[in-house]
């Protein structure tokens, strides 16, 4: 592709805008112009567009990047925006107008801006004044109107990282032209491919073994091929790992892990949660199974274990539990990890070295061959360069050095370096700051044809160049600091222009610019750490100096270290950087520090110092809200059309939905069910009131719980049924099946066991899969109650033994009951009077009253079938002290018939 001319796309109204978003802006006001947006925009390029252009025909023109660019922005704004099928008339569309501009903070309200102003699909205003004076349309001000179509860019844009997920680019290394040397090890390696085993390649830097493994897959271009090199300090975290895994998968139609990041904003707490909807997925896609290839591995090989990082060990750890679910590529430089096939890749034989340089026209005398094979030890990449240097020219290229001369390519580059035009020679030093692939379009496309045929860049099939892995140390070292600096800030802004805002940080962090780096990624960091970049984030921003910083980036800084360190799981870290500071300040900063204080004291076990955190946080959030509606009503006054009071009504409603379901939840556990049941109902008026399928999801789930106990089975039921709608709508597989696994429990409680078999045993089977112990084992204990109630008393001693196995103390008590009750059915006394013994015991460990009444109810009938009715009374009078404590009725009056029985008997 031409390199892109420079365009001012920054024009004073769009000052907040970023540049990425600027871009959007730009494209959206020459959308009917392709072939300018094609030259013009670094968004229509490969680089941004290569998940929405892999379908284009083939060879792709310029002007198709500027289509393809069109199409991604309408066909973004319709789903994610207007979110339905758009009107079909001018006056349908003037009617959905008229609705939708009550609601401002509606997304269809964005969408409305850009057709007035861009698509022009239904209206076209005579003059653009008409958007804010034409009453039928957006009637109000210039000066809103450019506001309003700000604010839609950045939705819109927003919408488009999401869409396009530039950041996770499809990495596929190109198969070589041709391959000397290696036919039996290529022949062997495809073999191997076509069966599921784990097959790791070694050897030296440079011998071809990403090129071997890259022609091998040529050969499987039907099959799914997922390749992932590792970068430390980019990538070399389990979760960037998972994030990239997610997103091939979810392209092959299986996206059990991608929702669940998707859910949890990117950043999985549960890593075996995750890694067993990873299994899942390939599970799933076992008729057309992956192939894995993972490169560079070398980088995890620490040689003394104590030193290994815990990313490392958990990046370990995922592979090798892939080993029975997919076909594993592991390349290393040296093997750690075994393999079914270990192919030991050590470079050409003197063989291969002549009939290399036969092909590339050179004719080597008596020796030659083993003195090049000798200084180059039979390296691919050291040899095409001495090459490349002979075609040049360098008549003496192809002379071995001296047996003491160090086997380095460097003294190769260095003499093809002065034979390096100017430019040449700036692009090889730009591309040397670029940790992973840069933008194609941004160097001229003679230069890169030119660098690439001297084998010194590779580029791939999605817009990427880089440096070839050898060289960019060696390119690197050589530069002054003056010159990184300024080349690690062009490449921020390369990557700013491009929504790439992790990078860029990392890009001015290097450059020096630490107040830049924090300012461009603090207002993004949400974004950012949804697309799985935290393991990115946290180098960058745990190595910058906090002195270098001014006193809002100091701030920033600390909210953004606190908030890493609390995804991370380092709450004593975080809670110390975060005791260190200056809590002064009354600003909506100061109070999200109290807040991030609060909850890394609660995960250390500090509960009462986490209480005091947040009665300063909420503190400092009641002064600003007096001077915030101040401020409102006096703004109101002067600039009433702003309506900036809607989107303050939906975060009061947001944080009242949370205070709802905070008092019904209160409500629940202190057994005033009617109370929670009214919190509840109000939080789903609210939860409708903002249009939030995740709200309303989750009130969905609470109300269900709630007339479950309350053994209301048809209520129940419906809003059992109605959040798992919601789940599945949204595309949250892990809510969904916590949502079954909650109504089996509401069957069981209202006696409706073979319901509770029918729903219960799939989120059972899903919970195992992924190795949830929690989920699986309280829904196996449903499992175990209903199979007994069915007289089934085989599947119930299964279930109940599988949740003893999976050890989860909260469901243990559950498991031992049933094991009692089947005892009991078998007339096994002595056995029953042991499980209800133990089942009461832990359940009192657990603090749950519940569970001891119904296990001291059941000790005491077993004790009577026993014939020990002095120790069976007790318990059972303590048993109906607990259940009216608990104002059970039904659970009163059978304990009540059980006393009196034990009465009669005694008599």
């Amino acid at each position: 592709m031409e390199q892109k001319r420079m365009v001012d796309v920054a024009p004073i109204e769009s000052s907040t805008l970023t540049p990425f978003e600027r871009h959007v802006k730009y494209a959206l006001r020459h959308l009917n112009d392709p072939q300018r947006l094609s030259q013009e925009s670094p968004l229509a390029s490969a680089y941004v567009l290569s998940r929405a252009i892999r379908d284009l025909p083939e060879p792709a023109t310029l002007r198709s990047y500027g289509e393809a660019l069109r199409t991604v922005i309408r066909t973004t704004a319709i789903r994610r925006l207007w979110q339905a099928p758009l009107p079909t008339t001018r006056d349908a569309m003037l009617a959905a107008i008229a609705e939708v501009r009550r609601e401002p903070t509606d997304p269809r309200y964005a969408y409305v801006v850009l057709e007035l102003r861009c698509f022009h699909d239904f209206i076209k205003p005579n003059r653009m004044s008409d958007i804010w004076e034409d009453p039928d349309l957006l009637l109000g001000s210039k000066s809103q109107h450019y506001r309003e179509f700000d604010a839609a860019v950045k939705q819109l844009a927003t919408l488009l990282l999401d869409t396009l997920q530039p950041s996770l680019r499809r990495e596929r290394p190109r198969s070589p032209e041709t391959l000397y040397g290696y036919d039996q090890k290529l022949a062997t390696l495809q073999k191997a491919m076509q069966v599921r085993q784990t097959i790791v390649l070694s050897g030296p830097g440079g011998v071809g073994k990403t090129s071997l493994v890259a022609r091998a897959c040529e050969q499987l271009a039907q099959r799914p091929i997922f390749w992932y090199t590792l970068r430390p300090a980019f990538n070399d975290g389990v979760r960037s790992l998972l994030f990239a895994l997610g997103s091939f998968l979810h392209e092959q139609g299986s996206s059990g892990l991608w929702h669940y990041l998707a859910s949890v904003g990117g950043e999985p707490g549960d890593l075996d949660l995750a890694a067993g909807l990873l299994r899942e997925d390939l599970a799933h896609l076992d008729a057309q199974a992956p192939l894995l290839c993972f490169d560079d591995l070398e980088h995890l090989a620490v040689t003394n274990l104590a030193l290994m990082p815990p990313a490392y060990t958990q990046l370990i750890d995922l592979m090798e539990g892939l080993r029975t679910s997919a076909t594993l590529v592991l390349i290393s430089q040296r093997p750690f990890i075994p393999g079914d096939l270990h192919l030991e890749i050590d470079g050409l034989t003197v063989e291969d070295v002549g009939d290399l340089c036969h092909a590339a026209g050179y004719t080597l005398a008596t020796g030659e061959a083993e003195q090049l094979h000798s200084y180059t030890r039979g390296n691919p990449q050291l040899l095409k360069l001495m090459l490349t240097l002979h075609n040049d020219g360098d008549q003496e290229a192809l002379i071995a050095a001296p047996a003491s001369s160090a086997r380095s390519i460097l003294p190769a580059l260095q003499r093809l370096w002065r034979r390096l035009t100017a430019d040449e020679r700036r692009v090889l030093q730009q591309l040397a700051v670029y940790p992973y692939p840069a933008p194609a379009d941004v160097f001229q496309a003679t230069v890169l044809e030119h660098l690439e045929r001297l084998h010194l860049i590779t580029t791939d099939d999605e817009g990427g160049v880089m440096l070839m892995p050898a060289l960019a140390p060696l390119i690197r070292d050589e530069l002054s600091p003056e010159l990184r600096a300024r080349l690690h800030a062009e490449a921020a802004q390369v990557r700013l222009e491009r929504g790439g805002y992790t990078a860029a940080a990392y890009h001015f962090a290097q450059s020096g610019d630490d107040n830049r780096a924090v300012q461009v990624w603090f207002p993004q960091r949400q974004l950012a750490l949804g697309r799985g970049e935290a393991d990115l984030a946290r180098p960058i921003f745990y190595g910058i100096n906090q002195q270098r910083l001014g006193k809002l980036e100091r701030k920033a800084l600390l909210i953004i270290r606190a908030e890493l360190r609390q995804l991370a799981g380092q709450h004593t870290e975080g809670l110390q950087e975060l005791e260190a500071s200056d809590w002064a300040e009354e600003s909506e900063s100061g109070a999200r520090l109290w807040r991030l204080r609060g909850e890394l004291q609660l995960a250390l076990g500090y509960p009462d110092q986490a209480i005091e955190s947040y009665g300063e946080g909420l503190t400092v959030i009641t002064r600003l809200v007096g001077q915030q509606v101040l401020l409102h009503h006096r703004r109101g006054i002067v600039m009433h059309r702003r309506r900036d009071l809607n989107a303050c009504w939906q975060e009061i409603h947001r944080a009242e939905f949370e205070l709802e379901i905070l008092r019904g939840l209160v409500s629940e556990e202190t057994g005033g069910y009617e109370e929670a049941l009214a919190a509840y109902l109000r939080a789903q008026d609210l939860a409708e009131l903002v249009s939030d399928e995740t709200l309303l999801a989750q009130v969905a789930r609470q109300i269900a719980a709630v007339h479950g106990r309350r053994a209301k089975l048809e209520a129940a039921v419906a809003h059992g049924m109605r959040a798992i709608e919601l789940f599945e709508r949204i595309g949250d597989r892990v809510s969904r099946e916590k949502m079954c696994a909650n109504l089996a429990a509401i069957y069981v409680q209202t006696r409706e066991f073979q319901a509770a078999i029918t729903i219960g045993v799939p989120a059972y089977e899903f919970f195992m899969s992924v190795h949830d112990p929690y989920y699986a084992a309280v829904t196996a204990a449903n499992l175990a109650e209903a199979s007994y109630g069915l007289g089934d008393l085989a599947s119930a001693t299964t279930y109940a033994e599988a949740v003893l196995t999976l050890g989860d103390r909260f469901a243990e008590p559950y498991a031992l009951f049933t094991l009692g009750e089947v005892a009991l059915s078998k007339g096994e006394t002595a056995e029953a009077v042991a499980r209800f013994s133990a089942s009461m015991q832990r359940a009192e460990r657990n603090d749950d009253p519940y569970m001891v009444a119904y296990a001291q109810r059941s000790l005491g009938e077993a004790l009577l079938e026993h014939g020990d009715l002095s120790t069976a009374r007790p318990h059972i009078e303590q048993s109906l002290a607990t259940f009216r404590q608990l104002q059970i009725g039904d659970e009163i009056t059978l304990s009540e018939q059980l006393l009196a029985r034990v009465a009669n008997t005694h008599c």
